[in-house]
């Protein structure tokens, strides 16, 4: 019989990769039960997931009503991408100056099913999976936990929001020359691409919600 605590941990990436995917929508409710029928489970884990998005600042609760996803400030989304930066260069940095043939041939793996994923369905699954992992393999486990919760404070916050997926192409192409300066432990170039690379895909997704807004804002002052 599975654990409770395995069984939550399974529950917290179900509601993480439906929120990523668009499975979650802003502007509505979700109880517990909803999401414990959905997934088969009972309301104990589903309510465990729950709490660990609130406390990421991915969810809020309302009482009687349930959870809805959480509103951020222009503020908010910028330290966000700001944060994703600066953990993201100490992995380039990290991994460049200590790696293995296995972490190279694992991230090598992730970026050739990157490149076959032509229609962009799995662009988020798999952006997400290369920049966990170089972490995990860079042995930064708390970076890769914060990294975690970082991406899906952006999933809520572009939730509902176009991302178009012609950058794919180019997001490959970047994970490439960083992994080649990593391999070659080239610690300061590997760090500056990835520094580039994610504020990169920072201003694309603030674009994108830019042109979001003229359908209704979805970047709004917190409630108070």
């Amino acid at each position: 019989m599975e654990s409770e605590d395995y069984l939550g941990h399974q529950v917290y990436q179900a509601l993480r990769h439906a929120l990523r995917d668009g499975g979650i929508s802003p502007g509505r409710f979700y109880s517990e039960t909803e999401f414990a029928d959905l997934l088969g489970v009972s309301r104990t884990p589903v309510r465990e997931a729950l709490k660990a998005l609130e406390r990421e600042g991915v969810m809020i609760a309302a009482r009687r009503r349930g959870y809805r996803l959480r509103e951020f400030t222009e503020a908010e989304v910028d330290e966000i991408g700001s944060l994703r930066e600066q953990l993201e260069v100490l992995v380039a940095r990290t991994l460049a100056n200590d790696h293995s043939s296995r972490d190279i041939a694992a991230l090598t793996d992730v970026i050739r099913r990157q490149d076959a994923d032509s229609d962009g369905k799995s662009m988020f699954a798999l952006d997400e999976e290369f920049h966990l992992l170089a972490a995990e393999c860079a042995g930064l486990p708390r970076t890769r936990k914060i990294l975690e919760g970082l991406r899906s404070v952006m999933a809520a916050v572009t939730a509902g929001v176009s991302i178009p997926h012609e950058a794919t192409a180019q997001r490959v192409a970047e994970h490439q020359q960083i992994l080649i300066e990593i391999e070659q432990g080239n610690g300061d170039e590997a760090a500056r691409l990835m520094h580039a690379h994610v504020k990169a895909s920072h201003d694309t997704f603030r674009d994108a919600i830019r042109a979001h807004v003229s359908a209704g804002p979805l970047i709004k002052p917190l409630d108070r």
